[in-house]
């Protein structure tokens, strides 16, 4: 299953960037949307380049097919790359995230980049794919709506914290 999301926040994209990789931020973040035993394990920055290892135990509502497969709690890995910027701030990347005895890979493209009017325009495209016989199909797409519904959470949060983060100036 593809997974997409187009989101406008209303900040330059080197404040995007920051919120989007900043640990402490991370962590709230996650922990907002439920998830527990939030780790940032890696944050490293080289020659423009940011790189967010992070772990956390991820809730998940499971339908009766799936229960070979999935746990209502289940321990996740994601990993997001940012290339370094471009002239006008603009970045792109990749992100994946493994989910521990789960048999479904998740991961894509991201792209930051200014929208010309002060904002900035974030674009993460993904495949959540299941390699299982008869179910696979099924699985995919059951941990990619998962998947969608945790972007449009984290664009909310995101959005939340540029907001407050413009007001203290």
């Amino acid at each position: 299953m593809k997974v997409h999301s187009t989101h406008t926040y209303p900040a330059s994209p080197e404040r995007v960037l920051a919120v989007m990789t900043d640990p402490e931020v991370l962590h709230r973040k996650y922990e907002s949307l439920g998830h527990r035993d939030v780790r940032v394990v890696d944050h490293v920055v080289t020659g423009g380049e940011i790189t967010v290892r992070t772990k956390r135990s991820v809730p998940m509502s499971v339908p009766g097919f799936a229960k070979r497969f999935l746990a209502p709690m289940n321990d996740v890995e994601q990993i997001d790359h940012w290339n370094a910027p471009g002239p006008d701030g603009g970045r792109t990347g990749t992100w994946q995230v493994t989910a521990r005895g789960v048999p479904v890979s998740v991961g894509g493209t991201l792209r930051l980049a200014p929208d010309g009017h002060g904002a900035t325009v974030v674009e993460i495209d993904g495949e959540v794919r299941s390699s299982v016989p008869i179910v696979g199909g099924r699985l995919a797409a059951h941990v990619g709506h998962d998947v969608e519904r945790t972007m449009e959470a984290e664009e909310s949060f995101n959005t939340l914290v540029l907001g407050r983060r413009r007001s203290r100036g």
